[in-house]
């Protein structure tokens, strides 16, 4: 995905900024680039996140994801990827990604209104689970038909992680009875991505190196 390189100025004596520049003279085979990703909720819908650049607002996290250096994320650019919108059909968005200048690795923040690795909004997502699709989503009908069925053939690898937070079992094993089980527990599709990728790294599609910190990384799936 391209990048749009724009790294802060800052004093020549700032030690944050010299350490910054250090780590951006080394050779690439001796930075780490894979990205840590990190689901944030904003106050805006896509289309508004895009049309106000509300990606240029977005702050780091306090503390680095990887080594827990507080206050050492400093701004390194944006990667861009398409999401559908119920206005325009789809919209390039701009995802906000900072550089430790303790350990040099990455992390980016998502809009909650993404979901990882998927085209569709949330939004969208979460009504044809429910039940129900909005007239202006249904050329989107065969992606999400592939969504559901990614989603049925995943609830074996995410069984363990639902019963450890729910007080029951689903009603039935079948993605239907999980799907109504964690709404009724977590909410809506935001929110229970949000809370399977922050506590457990892992969503409802799959598992993915992104949201895991580098010392605790599963296999790629």
């Amino acid at each position: 995905m391209p990048l749009l390189w724009r790294m802060n100025s800052g004093s020549p004596t700032s030690r944050p900024t010299v350490k910054c520049n250090a780590w951006l003279t080394k050779s690439l085979r001796e930075i780490d680039l894979t990205v840590m990703q990190i689901i944030r909720a904003v106050p805006v819908s896509a289309d508004d996140y895009v049309g106000t650049s509300f990606h240029q607002g977005v702050e780091p996290p306090c503390k680095c994801p990887h080594c827990d250096a507080t206050n050492a994320l400093k701004a390194l650019g944006y990667y861009s990827r398409n999401v559908t919108s119920p206005k325009r059909g789809f919209l390039r968005i701009f995802v906000r990604r900072f550089r430790c200048c303790e350990c040099g690795k990455t992390v980016s923040i998502l809009p909650s209104f993404v979901q990882p690795y998927r085209l569709v909004l949330n939004l969208t997502i979460n009504e044809y689970f429910g039940g129900t699709l909005n007239t202006n989503a249904l050329s989107w009908l065969p992606l999400l038909k592939q969504y559901w069925n990614r989603f049925s053939h995943w609830i074996p690898q995410i069984d363990r992680v639902i019963r450890s937070v729910v007080s029951r079992s689903p009603p039935h094993s079948d993605a239907t009875g999980w799907w109504q089980v964690m709404a009724a527990t977590f909410g809506d599709l935001e929110k229970i991505t949000a809370t399977l990728v922050g506590q457990f790294g892992v969503t409802l599609f799959g598992r993915y190196r992104c949201h895991f910190p580098y010392s605790n990384r599963p296999p790629t799936h």
